[in-house]
């Protein structure tokens, strides 16, 4: 990628700082904006390690989980021992498949933690059980899109 502006860098830190804010991690947020920017629409793991000034264990840990994710994917050109990352971006069903099967993992839990709870504070319970509603409310909104994006 040529030099990145001063908007593109300050775009790539909003991305590092919203991963971050949602429990990830800073510096799969500004691979990702940094992907998303690029174009030809991939980069080596040196350009990003590179351009984004990240150390060579952070890109590589930050990249295998985008992987095992789905959120990147890698490929190699014939004669370039240099392995190409990109978003994945026909992986988008898949991604919405597994937030449903997190959702599901977490009613589950939540239901089991419910039923093991001491009772005596109906209140707190009444409470909970709006949560579990909630996520099996977001899981049919998550199934509705899958079913419209079709």
């Amino acid at each position: 990628m040529n030099e990145l502006n001063k908007d593109q860098k300050a775009l790539i830190e909003r991305f590092g700082h919203m991963l971050k804010g949602m429990g990830g991690s800073g510096a799969m947020g500004k691979i990702l904006g940094y992907l998303i920017l690029s174009d030809p629409p991939h980069r080596s793991f040196e350009e990003i390690q590179s351009d984004l000034k990240l150390s060579k264990g952070s890109v590589s840990n930050t990249l295998k989980i985008m992987e095992l994710q789905g959120i990147v994917e890698y490929f190699t050109v014939q004669g370039d021992r240099k392995r190409y990352f990109k978003l994945a971006v026909m992986n988008r069903e898949f991604m919405l498949a597994r937030q449903i099967s997190e959702t599901d993992r977490f009613i589950s839990i939540m239901q089991d933690s419910i039923l093991l709870r001491n009772p005596g504070n109906e209140e707190y319970e009444n409470e909970l059980r709006k949560y579990v509603d909630m996520y099996q409310l977001l899981k049919m909104k998550i199934l509705e899109v899958i079913k419209e994006m079709k």
